[in-house]
């Protein structure tokens, strides 16, 4: 590229004399030809006001902007061509006649921005959010539209302030459009941008949707003052946009001000009876794992909304956490929010566990669903923290209880057989041996029996968590393969042994191999 000198060949001494026309028609060739771009392999990025070049600029979301995007627009000026801009800019600005030079950049750049823009929308596939009906479409419309507007207010508008401060910044006073030129490029780019929250907060039963707004809420926290920087608000165009952006977080406010208390009241009367096969996680407990994972990610964004919601009681309120006043408030408000959601979902689970028919498939469900809230809560120490101890020791207290008393009502019955209860002659006293062969083959047949009769009920019932599943048989085992043991000691005495082995149907490896083939069905 030619230098600058050879673009514009002024000196200090002769500014004055070149006519506005030229200096025009190089600010328009410099603007608009393609011989001022740079290469594919190279692409802008800001950083303090200076310019430097690298392949891409990656946003902290998964979708990458690249030099195609801008490509065909001629919108990223070498930093030769920038200088040049800035000459001409600087004397025109020194004769008075910078306004028209401004309005030829800002009107390029502006459609430059909007085209960039369609095209992200276009890749990202975000349209109306009219459009999407589904709940599940508009959960991952609202995460596309996410991407495309920390691109574009991270990165886009970053690009343009950085050419538009470089050429023209210190030039021209407030009520020149050069101190209005910036916000004229961003602004139809900004406003549309913020109409995609502004029509989805229009939606009626958005408030029962956290994994909507949450996500929503926290990104516009940081993306909204990240705009309102990039714009004087003395500006007309700005305070418009500006003020926009206001009712927008106003009115998300307002609606996240319920929906953490919506949540509570729909975890309690969620009231579907129907069993699920083999005593499997429940689409509440699934609800709650997703809901205490949303909270979680994003309890920096909801200490900041700081509620009492009613009804709720303050003796059984959590003890306050240390800290500032204001995160003390959000967090002890999210531990109560989070405190109830499980107390709810306990009640409920109770509920619903009554559908069973069998007692111990009662049992089993209840294990299968606290243990995997309880599971969830462990997987992060922060969120053990925030959930307190006091509820996670409860939440495993039941996990034991469900699990005690599956066995109890199982296998219960098995083992006190076992223990030889019942193997009395019909005067009180032990067998002798070599008597009783009918009473042995009896007592075999029996246990084998209420074995196979276990088996085959449980035959579909389920333990997802591999490690509770192992725990819970390895409970079996413990009391089973003993008291197994202690039958087949027993029998022996009663009976010779070489005939007592001819009635035994499984073997103690038998047993064990049996058991550790229970709960593995998937549905």
């Amino acid at each position: 590229m030619n230098s600058t000198k050879d673009i514009l060949p002024i000196h200090s001494d002769n500014k004055s004399q070149i006519p506005f026309s030229h200096l025009k028609h190089l600010f328009l060739d410099v603007l608009f030809n393609p011989k001022y771009t740079i290469g594919a392999d190279q692409f802008l990025k800001t950083s303090n006001n200076s310019v430097y070049l690298s392949a891409s600029i990656t946003d902290s979301s998964t979708i990458t902007l690249h030099y195609e995007d801008y490509e065909g627009h001629h919108a990223v000026f070498s930093e030769e061509g920038i200088k040049t801009l800035r000459c001409i800019a600087a004397t025109l600005s020194s004769r008075n006649e910078l306004a028209d030079c401004v309005q030829m950049y800002t009107e390029h750049r502006k459609d430059v921005v909007n085209l960039v823009y369609v095209r992200l929308r276009e890749k990202l596939k975000v349209g109306t959010v009219c459009v999407f009906t589904c709940s599940d479409e508009l959960s991952e419309k609202t995460q596309r539209w996410i991407q495309v507007a920390k691109i574009c207010v991270g990165t886009i508008f970053g690009i343009e302030k950085c050419f538009y401060e470089q050429i023209f910044g210190d030039l021209g006073s407030f009520e020149d459009s050069a101190a209005n030129g910036f916000v004229y490029i961003i602004e139809g780019t900004a406003a549309e941008l913020l109409e995609f929250p502004d029509s989805l907060l229009a939606r009626g039963r958005l408030p029962q949707r956290p994994d909507i707004l949450l996500p929503l809420y926290h990104e516009l926290t940081n993306l909204i003052p990240h705009l309102m920087a990039y714009l004087d608000q003395d500006v007309c165009l700005a305070k418009t946009i500006c003020n926009f952006a206001t009712k927008i977080m106003l009115r998300l406010k307002q609606q996240m001000a319920n929906v953490l208390s919506v949540t509570e009241k729909h975890v309690l009367r969620e009231l579907s009876t129907r069993p699920l096969p083999g005593g499997g996680i429940h689409p509440l407990t699934k609800y709650i794992i997703h809901h205490i994972d949303l909270i979680y990610v994003h309890r920096e964004s909801l200490t900041e909304l700081v509620a009492r919601p009613q009804g709720s009681n303050d003796d059984q309120d959590p003890p306050e956490i240390p800290g500032s006043r204001e995160m003390d408030e959000g967090l002890i408000f999210l531990k109560r929010h989070l405190t109830r959601v499980i107390e709810f979902f306990l009640q409920n689970l109770k509920f619903k566990s009554n559908f069973y028919g069998q007692e111990s498939l009662h049992c089993l469900f209840m294990m299968n669903n606290v243990n995997s809230v309880s599971e969830k809560i462990k997987s992060s120490k922060e969120l053990e923290e925030l959930i307190g101890t006091h509820l996670q020791m409860k939440l495993r207290e039941k996990v034991e209880l469900a699990k005690t008393d599956y066995f109890r009502r199982s296998w219960g019955e098995v083992c006190t057989f076992l223990k030889g209860e019942g193997l009395k002659s019909h005067l009180n006293c032990d067998f002798f041996p070599g008597r009783s062969t009918r009473a042995v083959k009896k007592k075999f047949k029996t246990f084998n029996h209420m074995f196979e009769d276990i088996l085959q009920a449980q035959e579909g019932w389920i333990v997802p968590d591999q490690q509770l599943r192992m725990k819970l048989l390895e409970c079996i085992l413990a009391k089973l393969i003993p008291a197994y043991n202690h039958f087949l000691e027993r029998l022996s005495r009663v009976h010779k042994a070489k005939r007592v082995s001819e009635y035994i149907k499984y073997s103690v490896k038998d047993l064990e191999t049996k058991v550790l083939d229970m709960f593995q069905n998937k549905y």
